[in-house]
């Protein structure tokens, strides 16, 4: 993100900032940092930011300790698992393959190359292709672009307070079953659905 900020003449934003803003699309970044930025900046910070996060930033990620063994428990109980997220699709998957998940999903929706996918959109895809009415499901997710997806598409919204999320901005988002953990997640809802 530094490198995005730094090739569109930015200010540099406070860790705490930019934490703040993790999980919605480049676009709305920049805006959120830029109000007055045009589409042209915008798509130069995207290529700079893609160009850090190839070079090196795709291998920075990490799991959240007991997220593999939620997986599995979802695996175990028959229910299927999706990613679901605004990040471009080619990453998402290549994400996914270096944690070392990618067996433990059964579909990836991510976004277009130019992020202006929403999560609304995104989450329909995802029920669609999952061939899953929405009342099956559970969107499990930190930020409230993950809720109010959810729940533009019919889909309960599990708010992840292990996530970089707030218990406020999830409930404000009109979310109102939380786990603190993959564990709790996995005892209050895996296998209950």
């Amino acid at each position: 993100m530094r490198a995005a900020l730094k090739s569109l003449g930015v200010a540099d934003a406070s860790d705490e900032t930019l934490s703040s803003l993790l999980g919605a699309p480049l676009p709305k970044v920049f805006r959120a940092l830029s109000p007055e930025i045009s589409e042209p900046r915008i798509a130069a910070g995207i290529a700079a930011y893609r160009s850090a996060y190839d070079a090196g930033g795709i291998h920075m990620n990490a799991l959240y300790p007991g997220v593999v063994e939620m997986l599995d428990a979802i695996a175990v109980s028959g229910a299927m698992s999706w990613i679901v997220t605004s990040k471009p699709q080619h990453y998402a998957v290549a994400v996914a393959q270096n944690l070392g998940i990618g067996g433990y999903v059964q579909g990836i929706v991510g976004a277009g190359l130019d992020e202006k996918d929403t999560k609304t959109t995104l989450v329909a895809t995802a029920l669609r292709d999952a061939k899953v009415k929405a009342g099956e499901a559970l969107m499990v997710g930190d930020r409230s672009y993950d809720v109010v997806g959810a729940l533009e598409n019919g889909v309960m919204p599990v708010g992840a307070l292990w996530g970089d999320g707030s218990y406020d901005e999830l409930h404000d988002a009109g979310c109102e079953q939380f786990a603190q953990s993959p564990a709790e997640f996995q005892e209050k809802f895996v296998g209950t659905r």
